[in-house]
């Protein structure tokens, strides 16, 4: 009675967490109503083709294989969403791990305890229970970790990532493992299974802090940037109206200036005096040109911050030269547009507002390519940056919230499934931010 209960036990915990898996990696297509009720239909469904064979052809093991993998390309196809080539691929690829997690198993067994695969076949049912264990433990392990990297919850591009939710989870199954082989070994001696066991149950847990802590330490993070966001959008909002009322002087100055100034050109005129009415309309022309260029594209977000960074690179006297062949305006999330701009260029201005030189200049970009969207940034630099500093670490008084510029540019890159690429040409520091216009949600 107690197997029949275990392997059914152990069919529905399969169907489950096969089925939710590829549930959750994808998503439904439907209402949340309709893919329930569809994905408990299809774990019923996988429960009952794993309990036929378990019960009445246990031995024909590719015939089921085939069956539950037709099952997982049914249930991506007409169920869930995402890219079909994928859809088509990863039930394959589930399905061969798990082949490959069960039969490595007993081959595994096999090597370290010396014992044949008929030999271990005779061995009491508590093999059995361990073996079943470990493969769906490993699954389990295996499956979650491809979810979470797939749900980006974590980059596996930051080193103590990859030691919290890789390294130390493969450690643990590997105690795990070894463990399950001392009992084979030590003929499943009962003062030793105690003992293990607590080894196990300790190693499970600390596996599990250890990836709480990081989950923790990175949620923390995101809140810290999202609320440096925050400060930087009031920041911007705050120069913004400071630089509107700059320029309605400077307009309310102009417009006098020019009433006067064509006022005198006409009296010239009259007067017959037309080198000296050239010469005030050639005073005016360097006049308006000294007072520098707005930008004007359809995108008000995008003019108001790239406004208010002229503005301040003006004041520093530095020289901005721009190519706006892309106004962004796909990208709905206004404090993503705000932060890239923003930090390229206010980490450009405050290099250059710190040489003492008169030839200061600097460069600033967005193009579309295919379907990405490059916003470059490059300024004049006098001696190499990344062989004095190659982690970028920064110089100001605020290193809390300065120092995370740099991370807070490729987070978000990242999250719209491009790259931040920094380099050095010809006596220039370039930056490139490459979004990939697919990722947005609009267009996925």
């Amino acid at each position: 009675m107690f197997n029949y209960s275990f392997e059914l036990i152990v069919n529905l915990l399969q169907s489950i967490y096969f089925i939710g898996f590829l549930f959750v990696f994808f998503g439904g297509k439907y209402s949340r109503k309709y893919n329930i009720a569809i994905l408990v239909a299809f774990i019923v469904i996988h429960f009952a083709v794993l309990t036929y064979f378990t019960f009445n052809n246990p031995f024909i093991t590719m015939f089921d294989m085939v069956i539950c993998l037709l099952l997982y390309e049914t249930y991506c196809f007409l169920c869930l969403r995402g890219e079909y080539a994928v859809k088509i691929i990863l039930p394959f690829v589930i399905s061969l791990i798990y082949t490959i997690v069960s039969y490595g198993l007993l081959y595994l067994t096999s090597l370290v305890t010396g014992f044949s695969l008929e030999q271990l076949g005779l061995q009491s049912s508590i093999f059995r229970y361990l073996c079943v264990g470990l493969v769906n433990l490993t699954m389990i392990t295996v499956l979650f970790i491809m979810w979470r990297t797939k749900a980006k919850v974590y980059s596996l591009k930051k080193v103590s990532n990859i030691i919290a939710f890789i390294v130390i989870p493969l450690l643990t199954m590997a105690i795990i493992y070894i463990t399950v082989y001392i009992l084979i070994l030590t003929n499943y001696r009962s003062n030793l299974i105690l003992l293990l066991s607590i080894i196990c149950i300790s190693m499970i847990v600390v596996a599990a802090m250890v990836w709480f802590m990081i989950a923790r330490i990175n949620r923390d993070n995101q809140i810290s940037i999202k609320l440096l966001l925050s400060e930087q959008r009031a920041d911007l909002y705050e120069k913004n109206i400071m630089n509107s009322n700059r320029e309605i002087e400077n307009t309310a100055k102009i417009r006098h200036d020019m009433k006067n100034s064509v006022a005198c050109i006409d009296t010239l005129i009259m007067k017959g005096k037309y080198d000296e009415a050239h010469k005030i309309c050639q005073e005016m022309t360097d006049k308006f040109s000294v007072a520098g260029s707005i930008v004007n594209t359809d995108n008000l977000l995008l003019n108001t911050v790239l406004n208010v960074e002229l503005e301040k690179a003006r004041l520093y006297g530095i020289s901005v030269k721009l190519n706006i062949s892309d106004d962004m305006r796909i990208f709905r999330n206004g404090s993503d547009i705000i932060s890239i701009i923003g930090n390229l260029c206010d980490n450009a201005i405050s290099y250059l507002s710190c040489q003492n030189t008169e030839n200061k200049e600097m460069f600033f970009s967005i193009e579309n390519t295919g379907f990405y969207t490059v916003i470059k940034c490059s300024n004049k630099i006098y001696k190499s940056v990344l062989s004095e500093n190659p982690l970028l670490l920064t110089n100001k008084n605020d290193k809390h919230n300065h120092g995370k510029g740099i991370s807070i540019i490729k987070s978000i890159a990242e999250k719209y499934g491009g790259d931040m690429i920094i380099t050095e040409k010809n006596d220039e520091f370039i930056v490139s931010v490459i979004l990939d216009n697919r990722s947005l949600p609009e267009n996925k």
